[in-house]
């Protein structure tokens, strides 16, 4: 939509354990065209998660471990959706 210029914050769903995965929802009103939305997390000392881009700038282009990036999901005009490559 905007490229990461805005974000919203998401309701998470219970529970809500320390280094485990979370699930969340946020109400949005899909147009119904392929589009690109991603998802990041702050946690509870305030550190946003980083982009990809960020993540190469200070690990270099083949770190494998604890790739832990900005997720992008390609939603698709009939509803599917699927994980973007970094």
């Amino acid at each position: 939509m905007d490229s990461g210029a805005t974000w919203q914050d998401a309701a998470l769903s219970e529970p809500r354990l320390p280094a485990a995965i979370t699930r969340f929802h946020l109400p949005w009103r899909w147009d119904g065209k392929e589009m690109t939305v991603e998802s990041r997390a702050t946690d509870e000392s305030g550190y946003v998660q980083p982009t990809h881009q960020a993540l190469v700038a200070v690990r270099g282009p083949n770190y494998e471990y604890h790739n832990n990036g900005i997720r992008p999901w390609k939603v698709m005009a009939d509803g599917s959706v699927t994980d973007v490559p970094a």
